[in-house]
């Protein structure tokens, strides 16, 4: 015989099982526009930057290598031709020279003595004009042409001058960044060393700027 208080659990159990179940609470659809942007909202830049370190690192690069690019157009500027020299020269040999003359000459002959049965003495008289166009090749110019020494010397020159532009371009550009980031993680306390430290940062990026001709100024 079943005990009573297993007949009562049995009929709690089928009232539970026969009830029908209660529909949960449906939250409100959220306004139009609003829950994407919220839901999906793009990172900061900081935090972007730490999820991406190597986006970061080639950014950086780029932009150094665009400095140094500007610094090193800039350098060259000055002595732009003469890289071309040598192929100039040897083709200026190829051209002549070209020397013009013009002579007027008054030829006389005086014929004195006897001629036939009787004495002659007269004096013929011949003038003459003379036209003269030379042109003449220097061909040796065309294996070593004159100044080609000094040319590449002044080829060497403005590689040097290249090389320290760039390197002092990089040189300057780290180092206002170093200030830069020191500015904001670890201002100074007082108001003057602040404007010192301002200061100091713009006058780097002045002198980054007349190093790149200006390719600076934005960064």
């Amino acid at each position: 015989m079943a005990s009573p208080h297993l007949a009562l659990l049995a009929a709690a159990l089928a009232l539970c099982a026969a009830a029908p179940a209660r529909a949960q609470p449906r939250a409100a659809p959220p306004p139009a526009g609003a829950p994407y942007a919220i839901v999906y909202a793009a990172p900061p830049a900081a935090v972007a930057r730490g999820a991406d370190p190597a986006g970061a690192g080639d950014a950086a690069d780029a932009e150094v290598a665009a400095l140094q690019a500007a610094a090193a157009r800039r350098a060259e500027r000055a002595g732009s031709l003469s890289g071309s020299f040598p192929a100039r020269a040897r083709l200026a040999a190829l051209l002549p020279r070209i020397t013009a003359e013009y002579r007027h000459e008054e030829q006389s002959n005086r014929v004195v003595g006897l001629q036939g049965s009787g004495e002659v003495d007269y004096l013929r008289v011949a003038p003459g004009n003379t036209f003269l166009l030379r042109a003449t090749w220097d061909l040796g110019r065309l294996v070593a042409a004159p100044g080609e020494l000094q040319a590449a010397a002044q080829d060497a020159a403005r590689a040097r001058r290249r090389d320290e532009a760039v390197a002092r371009a990089t040189r300057l550009h780290f180092e206002r960044q170093r200030l830069r980031v020191r500015l904001v993680l670890a201002p100074p306390a007082e108001s003057l060393a602040r404007a010192e430290l301002e200061l100091e940062i713009a006058r780097l990026g002045a002198e980054l700027d007349a190093v790149t001709g200006g390719a600076g100024v934005a960064r």
